[in-house]
């Protein structure tokens, strides 16, 4: 017998003036031990149709099904006590979220060890020493001290791992898996994907991989299910969805995956858009010690150099907090430097004040990660992208309107958005508003902070399209902050490898993906999800204490580069330098 069995599912949503149908017409079964991907782009259903066969929908929802079953029990006519029984024992569900799932207030070790009481009725000492033990099983070393952390003392790969920890802690035979590596790290994605199949097998579960990303199924599932506006459109083993796709979406879906553009054409003016050199930012750490205070410096960047040449695209690449936002911002003025020198088109700009960087200000301009609390939530569509005009008091208020409209529609939106404000917005229509507001003042540098990270990955092939399409007709040079090399692969000229607020590699884009020297860019290559399921692969993922000891070693002859054992830049080829310790 199926652990899921589910027949014609149909759900929907009323709202005033009527209903909105979400899910229509889905079947499918899961047998003991098996991976089931279901893929498809934000609202198409995936997340609701698990939701529903969880009983976790709100109360606005009204669900019918033929079968709605859950390890023989008929969900639909479940009461508390069976639901309770399922949720957890039988199955149990990993967030996309984990910061909004645990609860701030109590410890990460409390929160496991309740629901472990919840099912099993074990003592609280027994059950916060399990909770322990399952933190160490998802490869979290210091359990003993996690246990008595809360959320917010975790970083997202981190929560992550106590999410799956959690979800096991009742050894369920069904994990639901619902976008668990959306806005992780290509290099921590890469982790937890290898951890779930881990898990997986090391408990003998079945497995619900919902997701927009294909990469992901490819690395972890045996069937797929892919959905589209509420339906489910094709399915089948995931080689034969790879290899001999049927519907139009599912072909767009593979084309997305493997999307690529022209490179830039470069500039006759030597001049770079933007120069960084020795750029430092270094923030002043406080600790209270007893009666006293200790005071310690934190170098979030350390010395960069950075060109950004006129109508390129230059990649900022590295996991969180390897200091590539930091970057960007010292890069814009947004955030002042402790060191070094910031040169737009050749003029220091580092030292202005305010006033005298106001006219500066047109040229350089900054599409954020979260475009939805980049956004005014107060301000409509034409009011948001026309106030760069008014703040710069360029044009009558009529002019700044009209103009306003124009590159509303110049990124792909109808004239019928201008009134709409951005909570009536998807997230990559939201990106388009962003990027509008941005170029309105047709500035000449662009820094783009992982514009595309949370989107699905059709919406960001798009958004990466009007990027490019934009930067032609501009001549924009832009400085592209991402942890995502698949996207860097397809967009940028060239790439800059960012680790623990250092610059360890840059070179041409083809040449970082070809011939990679430092370890932690191995690393990041290594960690990208394959495009088709033949491709997958196990991997190693490198300590800190591996990287260091990995790092290139150089021998010169005592007349070029001086010898130190500290590690600096070596140019190995034309534009391609790395980290090295360089000895004689």
């Amino acid at each position: 017998m199926p652990l899921i069995e589910i027949e014609d599912l149909r759900v929907s949503f009323r709202q005033y003036g009527g209903k909105i149908d979400a899910v229509r017409g889905v079947n499918f079964t899961l047998d003991e031990g098996e991976s089931l991907g279901i893929v498809g782009e934000s609202g198409s259903g995936k997340s609701v149709s698990c939701s529903a066969l969880m009983r976790l929908l709100p109360a606005t929802a009204e669900v019918s099904a033929t079968k709605l079953m859950l390890g023989g029990i008929d969900v639909t006519k479940a009461n508390k006590e069976d639901l309770a029984r399922l949720r957890g024992r039988f199955a149990s569900m990993i967030f996309q979220d984990p910061m909004t799932a645990f609860d701030p207030v109590f410890t990460i070790g409390h929160q496991i060890a309740e629901t472990i009481q919840a099912h099993r009725n074990l003592p609280k000492k027994q059950a916060l020493a399990e909770a322990e033990d399952l933190l160490r099983r998802v490869e979290i070393k210091n359990a003993a001290d996690v246990v008595n952390y809360y959320p917010h003392q975790l970083s997202g790969g981190m929560l992550q791992r106590a999410m799956i920890a959690m979800a096991l802690s009742c050894r369920p035979k069904v994990l639901i898996a619902d976008e668990p590596t959306t806005a992780l790290d290509v290099t921590i994605q890469a982790q937890i994907l290898e951890l779930i199949k881990k898990v997986q097998a090391e408990f003998g579960m079945a497995l619900i991989m919902i997701t927009h990303d294909l990469g992901v199924i490819a690395e972890t599932v045996d069937r797929v299910l892919v959905m589209y506006r509420g339906e489910v459109v094709e399915q089948g083993t995931v080689q034969q969805i790879f290899d001999a796709p049927e519907q139009a979406y599912t072909k767009q879906l593979l084309a997305s995956l493997h999307s690529s553009f022209e490179p830039s054409r470069g500039s006759d003016d030597e001049t770079p858009a933007l120069e960084l050199k020795g750029v430092q930012k270094t923030y002043r750490i406080r600790r209270r010690s007893g009666f006293r205070t200790e005071y310690s410096d934190s170098n979030a960047v350390q010395k960069v150099d950075l060109v950004l040449p006129k109508n390129r695209i230059v990649a900022v690449v590295g996991e969180s907090g390897s200091g590539k936002t930091t970057t960007g911002m010292m890069a814009l003025r947004l955030l002042d430097s402790t060191a070094g020198q910031i040169l737009l088109h050749g003029t220091d700009i580092s030292s202005l004040p305010p006033a005298g960087l106001k006219a500066w200000r047109k040229k350089m301009q900054v599409v954020f990660q979260d475009s939805y609390s980049a956004l005014d939530p107060m301000m409509t569509l034409t009011q948001i992208i026309a106030e760069p005009l008014h703040i710069h008091q360029l044009g009558t208020p009529k002019e700044q309107a009209e103009k306003a409209i124009a590159w509303l529609e110049r990124v792909g939106l109808d004239r019928s958005f201008a009134t709409r404000y951005p909570h009536e917005l998807s997230g990559g229509q939201r990106q388009r508003v962003a990027i509008a507001r941005a170029l309105i003042l047709e500035p000449d540098v662009l820094v783009a902070d992982e514009p595309t990270s949370a989107l699905d990955v059709t919406v960001k092939a798009q958004i990466i399209g009007l990027l490019k399409q934009l930067q032609a007709e501009m001549g924009l040079s832009i400085l592209f902050i991402s942890h995502d090399l698949s996207t860097v692969k397809s967009l940028t000229d060239s790439v800059v490898v960012m680790y623990k607020g250092r610059v360890v590699e840059e070179a041409p884009t083809e040449r970082i993906f070809a011939d990679a020297q430092h370890p932690y860019t191995q690393a990041l290559l290594d960690a990208v999800p394959a495009t088709n399921p033949r491709n997958k692969r196990s991997r190693t993922f490198l300590t800190a204490e591996e990287i260091a000891a990995r790092t290139p070693r150089f021998t010169v002859i005592q007349t070029g580069a001086a010898p130190n054992k500290t590690p600096q830049l070596v140019t190995i080829a034309p534009g391609h330098r790395v980290e090295a310790i360089v000895t004689t």
